[in-house]
């Protein structure tokens, strides 16, 4: 009876180890934004839309290859205190599979930096779920993002992801 138990549970392992991805990529990310900005009584808070195109530059995994094309579109808020230096930063981001059409869906958090132009800072990317080959997809990600003038920004980033 044991060893029926254990054969049986060595083979679900097996079974879910099969159909289980892990891996890892780099990316680079080009992108504008429309955002606007009102001031409060301690401070101003700043929204919009930012949308552009990220390629893979690297990656460790069969789900993601390098030179594969992203089309994002985030929508974010930041809000920052007159005290304070740096701005609290959420966005709410959509990545769509340029020759799939598949999508993975992420929830961004900064707290360096503000989305003045010159400004940049570190944050952390949460992969939140995805659609087709994306489907279960879940991660998490590191990236530096810079703002530039007209309205333009640059990202690098290094996820880790399991679907």
């Amino acid at each position: 009876m044991s060893l029926t138990i254990s054969i049986i549970t060595f083979f679900f392992i097996f079974i879910f180890n099969a159909f289980t991805e892990e891996g890892s990529y780099e990316l680079s990310y080009v992108g504008s934004h429309n955002l606007s900005k009102v001031n409060t009584m301690d401070g101003t808070v700043t929204g919009g839309k930012l949308e552009g195109i990220a390629i893979i530059v690297k990656s460790n995994g069969k789900l993601y290859k390098a030179g594969q094309n992203f089309q994002n579109t985030c929508i974010m808020i930041s809000k920052k205190e007159s005290k304070n230096k740096n701005a609290a930063l959420e966005a709410f981001c959509e990545s769509t599979d340029l020759d799939t059409g598949d999508k993975t869906f992420s929830y961004n958090i900064r707290k360096e930096g503000t989305a003045d132009s010159g400004s940049k800072g570190r944050g952390k990317q949460t992969i939140i779920g995805g659609t087709g080959k994306y489907k279960g997809i879940s991660g998490e990600c590191t990236y530096i993002v810079k703002y530039l003038p007209e309205n333009k920004l640059t990202t690098v980033g290094t996820c880790d992801y399991k679907i």
